[in-house]
């Protein structure tokens, strides 16, 4: 994934934390904010997930995952990532289909032949 799409700062992710719309099911949570710039995501594993190596590992898989999904999204949103306890037993796969639920459900897909062809 691009650096141009990364949420780099606390405050960015503080304000996102604050200020958004969540939504949750058993793998992942949403944050989604407006922003007047194009869009920006962050990840958030916990350490509660396992250690450096499983956090990592979920993390690659979140965003590789998200960054297919970038051309399908509204690009004036900021989104947040959260991974629960559960994320850490998953696959690639099942992660995705976890995100596209959860973008799904907020209606953020904007070309939804393209989206349901991902996999």
């Amino acid at each position: 994934m691009n650096k141009i799409y990364k949420l780099k700062s606390s405050k960015s992710f503080e304000y996102i934390h604050k200020h958004g719309k969540s939504f949750a099911n058993n793998n992942l949570v949403l944050i989604v904010a407006p922003t007047k710039f194009n869009l920006k995501v962050g990840f958030s594993v916990s350490k509660k997930l396992g250690k450096a190596v499983v956090r990592n590992k979920v993390k690659r898989r979140l965003r590789e995952g998200f960054r297919q999904l970038i051309p399908c999204l509204n690009q004036h949103f900021n989104y947040m990532f959260i991974a629960k306890q559960t994320a850490a037993e998953c696959d690639y796969h099942q992660l995705l289909s976890s995100m596209k639920h959860l973008l799904l459900k907020m209606n953020l897909v904007e070309n939804k032949d393209f989206f349901n062809d991902i996999n």
